[in-house]
């Protein structure tokens, strides 16, 4: 694996760092397609996108010190980014509000945006795992199994595999024209709550309880949020046709 493409004296330029560059870039050019595509107003979007990044960044970090804090030998070290040490789930909650408190000042529909936006999210995620995985950041448990890399699970390898699926998804319920706003949005963090809390069964990290993990629980509280909206709306439809 390749955590370092190349070094220029005491710079160094790391994979992971190049990888969620890209993700963020075609996650950027993605939502401004989409928007362009469905005659959303763009004049704010690349603020909009600028402000969700660094804001995604900030949480991803925060959260990621909170966790870890052991790894930390003072605070000023929450600001050495380029040691590693992302939390997506942090990244993805903060930039998820700021983006939405950004399209509510601008008196958009909320939900709309969220839906899209919920592809560029999954799109520029896919990038940043191929980073880990290439960077050697299996965050795997110790296995014996056929599919190890250097005996961990690799862990971004599963994430991968999962969010092309849900990507492939969320594209054919964007082509159906779903009339519901925000749809889109829920059966993506209903999919990904899922997929992320069955594949960290094999991440090594510590319990937040006897058998399950701070990132179980998140887990499961998206996938509870996303289903119950899903459902809502089905039972509606299905009351609206009965009538």
């Amino acid at each position: 694996m390749y955590p370092i493409i190349f070094k220029i004296g005491q710079f160094n330029l790391y994979t992971h760092g190049v990888m969620a560059v890209i993700g963020i870039i075609v996650g950027g050019i993605l939502l401004y397609k989409l928007a362009k595509r469905r005659g959303y107003s763009t004049e704010f979007l690349f603020d909009n996108v600028i402000y969700s990044v660094l804001a995604g960044i900030i949480g991803a970090r925060l959260t990621y010190f909170f966790l870890y804090r052991g790894q930390f030998s003072s605070i000023k070290e929450v600001f050495y980014l380029w040691d590693g040490g992302l939390v997506s789930y942090g990244g993805f909650i903060l930039g998820g509000i700021i983006f939405a408190l950004l399209i509510r000042v601008q008196k958009e529909n909320i939900m709309k945006w969220l839906d899209i936006y919920s592809l560029s999210f999954v799109s520029g995620l896919f990038f940043g795992r191929v980073g880990n995985l290439m960077a050697g950041e299996y965050s795997g448990v110790a296995t014996v199994s056929r599919f190890n890399i250097n005996g961990l699970v690799p862990i971004p390898a599963y994430e991968c595999a999962s969010l092309i699926l849900i990507f492939v998804t969320l594209v054919i319920l964007l082509k159906k024209k779903i009339k519901v706003n925000g749809m889109i949005f829920f059966t993506m963090i209903t999919m990904y709550g899922g997929f992320r809390f069955v594949i960290d069964i094999w991440r090594a990290e510590s319990k937040l309880f006897s058998f399950i993990s701070l990132g179980q629980s998140v887990s499961m509280v998206l996938l509870i949020i996303g289903a119950i909206f899903i459902l809502l709306n089905i039972l509606n439809a299905q009351k609206r046709s009965g009538r």
